[in-house]
């Protein structure tokens, strides 16, 4: 079944507890969060739930002390269960969660790797995370995940975000490209992690999305301060139905930049290629080229939002030895897309579903949910891959009937 969809209206802040907080004010299961939070963090917290009021509105706080299991705080840096990016992903890979949870980790500290290593100008295997690299950072993710699974939730969009009147962490800038900001707010208003979660699951909205409200909850920050609600506020509901059909793929206008490189390895390529992704660019590919004096050359393309192209242009020039790249606008019919879970033997699979005229006529499973239970089966990729495309099938016929 097509899942609900969530809209994050930031109204004072976010945080990672505070959108956590949010999610289960909106009835997502406690239980199920606190089972993935303990297989992935095992003794290390306790959670409970505390009914506040900022600025005379109700909101949930959400309550964290450390667990039987909790390491002693580093005297230097007054933080504990610091480690690296890839204990963080060896934690969820080797946790026991439902694969929906682990794929929606595995996104968002990929941006937050991503992210800090742009902004520090390091390689990501020499990456650093300190504060965000502890064990509170993968709690507030993991109890996200969870909820949002629990909730149903498939998409995910995201009002514009207050900065406050402190200048954001670099961090937060570089996660925050591509959605809308405004003044508002004191302090620190939006943090890293609730950023990474913005930018791993979420879509910038300038109105509320259509559709039919099924709850709602309020997330409460731990300051309280005076003048305006430090909340999040989410609401879930089911996608509007569509109107009237168009006789058509939808249309928009795109940039697409391009560069012709002959002195880049490919290892250098490929690297510059995750950069553009990294800031907003909607597909990067390279194209065989015959350059000057017959050197073989690549052109390295991406193609990306108009709001998104002075972002995508600026890493060209840096992760790249072009001394130009061309700028031309395209015009890409598109199919619309709805995301939808399909069951297999070890679990479940997105498959992303492609509407035409509201008729599904593609589908097709995520590679990752499929790489995934396979690893964790102990299946091949192939066979994984070959169920679930056969259920995204009869999906994708069942609802051409219907």
């Amino acid at each position: 079944m097509i899942g609900d969809e969530v809209f994050v209206d930031v109204v004072g802040g976010a945080a990672g507890d505070m959108l956590l907080a949010a999610f289960l004010d909106a009835g997502a299961s406690e239980e199920a969060v606190r089972r993935a939070v303990e297989a992935v963090l095992p003794g290390r917290f306790t959670v409970e739930l505390q009914e506040v009021r900022r600025a005379g509105l109700r909101a949930t706080l959400l309550r964290i002390e450390d667990g039987p299991m909790a390491p002693p705080a580093s005297p230097s840096e007054g933080i504990h269960g610091s480690r690296g990016m890839d204990e963080l992903r060896r934690a969820v890979h080797a946790a026991s969660v439902p694969q929906g949870v682990r794929t929606r980790v595995l996104a968002i500290l990929g941006k937050l790797e991503a992210a800090e290593a742009r902004v520090h100008g390091v390689p990501v295997e020499k990456l650093t995370l300190h504060e965000l690299g502890d064990d509170d950072t993968l709690l507030d993710l993991v109890g996200a995940a969870a909820a949002l699974e629990a909730l149903g939730v498939e998409r995910m969009f995201v009002s514009q975000i207050p900065l406050g009147d402190r200048s954001p962490a670099p961090a937060t800038v570089e996660l925050l490209k591509g959605f809308a900001v405004r003044s508002g707010g004191t302090g620190e208003t939006i943090t890293p992690t609730a950023a990474a979660i913005f930018s791993a699951l979420g879509e910038p909205a300038n109105a509320f999305p259509s559709m039919t409200i099924s709850t709602a909850g309020v997330g409460a920050g731990n300051r309280n301060p005076p003048g305006y609600p430090n909340v999040v506020r989410v609401v879930v509901g089911r996608p509007a139905p569509p109107g009237e059909p168009v006789e058509g793929p939808l249309e928009r206008t795109l940039s697409m930049l391009e560069a012709n490189l002959d002195d880049l390895t490919p290892e250098l390529v490929a690297d510059a290629a995750s950069a553009l992704l990294a800031a907003g660019s909607l597909d990067v590919w390279t194209t065989p080229a015959v350059m000057k004096k017959g050197r073989s050359g690549v052109v390295l393309a991406a193609l990306c939002s108009p709001e998104n192209e002075v972002a995508v242009r600026r890493v060209f020039f840096e992760a790249t030895s072009t001394f130009g790249v061309r700028v031309s606008s395209v015009r890409r019919a598109e199919l619309e897309r709805r995301v939808v879970s399909v069951s297999v033997d070890e679990g479940t699979v997105r498959v992303k579903l492609g509407l035409l005229a509201g008729r599904p006529i593609t589908a097709k499973p995520e590679h990752d949910d499929v790489a995934e239970l396979a690893r964790a089966s102990g299946r091949a990729v192939r066979d994984v891959h070959e169920q679930a495309t056969a259920a995204a099938r009869e999906l994708r016929f069942e609802r051409t009937e219907t």
